[in-house]
């Protein structure tokens, strides 16, 4: 059972005035463990003039609660002591220009293990998502000093700047559904691993404030730090159980020497309900028994000199069973503007044998090709994007039969602007 990290109020302003704006936050990083030395990464920044960086390191309890700011403790780097073994670490960053100052907000890190510790977190967990109301966010597992046997999870929402969290009573899968009451708060999920012998609860990099709708995105911005995935990542081969799968990192572009890491998900058939699957960090995966009626999804982080980004291969599935006959062997396409007012088609894919029918369901997701609905009446391979398509990605689900057998595959993904 998931030990909640306790109750938790730092809130400090934003903003001192005028000064610089920050385009991506300043970032944590390090093993946090004792005796380990944590690093601050100042953000991306824009402002008038040379800009100008202070580093203010805090020690909090477990949910972010009661703050105290460590003497000395002024510079871009913090070793971990005894006094910070069980507390999470905060850091502040104020940035100057000739106009005035800005503060800027790490996520909490930790909370940080005593020395020595058999299982260590290396890798903070990171969140994907949209952060608006009706969208959905995605806790990965970070990474660790020696690989878990297991992982629970427990969402928590935090003020605007990650802090001063209280978990969400029952929110404990590695999704979560944002709702009303996450408006202009940011979330956390805390993540346990789990070996043989012990366990460790860490908490993730918090979201962005949560916005209240998924109005239309603001004018061009300064990119954010990390590298920026051009295509997406894919995955091809048969979905069959025994096949393996091969997933592509896609095409990135960012600052010097970019490094990938995967994971695959286990999905239910409406890609919902995802769960890491234990030990499958490779590009490529081989599908088992668990894997057979069930949807799977591949994430590639992508690191630079800057920062991590993540970005999603479309859902893949349902994986047929061994015995199967009829197997997807090409993930059906989508072509066309998906642009409200515009009609996108799907083809039909390729098939282990010529199908004797064919029949379609469009669907609904979130903007990562994940949580979807079908869209009522939309049961043709060519569908008309409405208004209603803005901000999510919509995919179709092709059913092909042959000798009076069905097997649904799900197209690749189409996000609408």
């Amino acid at each position: 059972m998931l030990v909640v990290l306790g109750p938790a109020v730092l809130a400090a302003p934003a903003a001192i005035g005028a000064g610089p704006t920050v385009s991506s936050r300043p970032l944590i990083t390090g093993v946090a463990t004792q005796g380990s030395r944590l690093t601050a990464r100042s953000g991306s920044w824009h402002g008038s003039s040379a800009i100008r960086f202070a580093y203010r390191w805090y020690r909090c309890d477990t949910m972010g609660r009661n703050c105290t700011p460590l003497r000395g403790a002024t510079g871009p780097r913090h070793k971990l002591g005894a006094d910070d073994v069980g507390h999470t670490l905060g850091l502040n960053v104020r940035a100057s220009d000739s106009t005035g100052s800005t503060n800027g907000y790490a996520s909490l890190i930790g909370p940080i293990a005593g020395a020595p510790s058999s299982l260590a977190s290396i890798v903070q967990p990171a969140v994907s998502g949209a952060a608006v109301l009706g969208g959905s966010f995605q806790v990965d597992n970070g990474k660790w000093s020696q690989a878990p046997k297991s992982f629970v999870y427990q969402w928590a929402r935090c003020n605007a700047n990650g802090r001063a969290c209280t978990p969400i009573a029952g929110d404990r899968t590695q999704s979560h559904t944002i709702v009303r009451r996450d408006v202009a708060h940011a979330l956390v999920a805390i993540v346990q691993a789990k070996s043989a012998t012990t366990s460790r609860a860490v908490l993730s990099v918090a979201t962005t404030s949560v916005a209240g709708s998924a109005a239309a995105p603001p004018a061009a911005g300064p990119p954010a730090a990390g590298p920026s995935a051009t295509a997406p990542p894919a995955i091809a081969k048969a979905l069959q159980q025994g096949m393996q799968l091969t997933g592509s990192a896609g095409t990135w572009s960012g600052s010097g020497t970019i490094q990938y890491a995967y994971q695959w998900y286990r999905c239910d058939a409406a890609g919902a309900h995802c769960k890491s699957i234990h030990g499958a960090t490779k590009p490529t995966y081989t599908q088992v028994a668990k894997d057979v009626d069930q949807t799977l999804g591949l994430t590639v982080r992508a690191t630079d000199a800057n920062a991590t980004s993540s970005a999603y291969a479309s859902l893949v599935g349902p994986v047929a069973a061994a015995t199967a006959k009829l197997v997807s062997t090409g993930q059906p396409t989508v072509s066309g503007t998906p642009a409200a007012g515009q009609t996108i088609q799907v083809t039909p894919g390729s098939w282990s044998q010529t199908p004797t029918a064919l029949s379609y369901q469009w669907q609904r997701c979130n903007a990562n090709g994940r949580l979807c609905t079908p869209v009522t009446g939309a049961t043709g391979a060519g569908y008309t994007v409405t208004a209603a398509d803005a901000g999510h990605a919509l995919l179709a689900i092709v059913q092909a039969t042959a000798g009076g057998v069905p097997q649904p595959t799900i197209s690749v993904g189409a996000a609408v602007a």
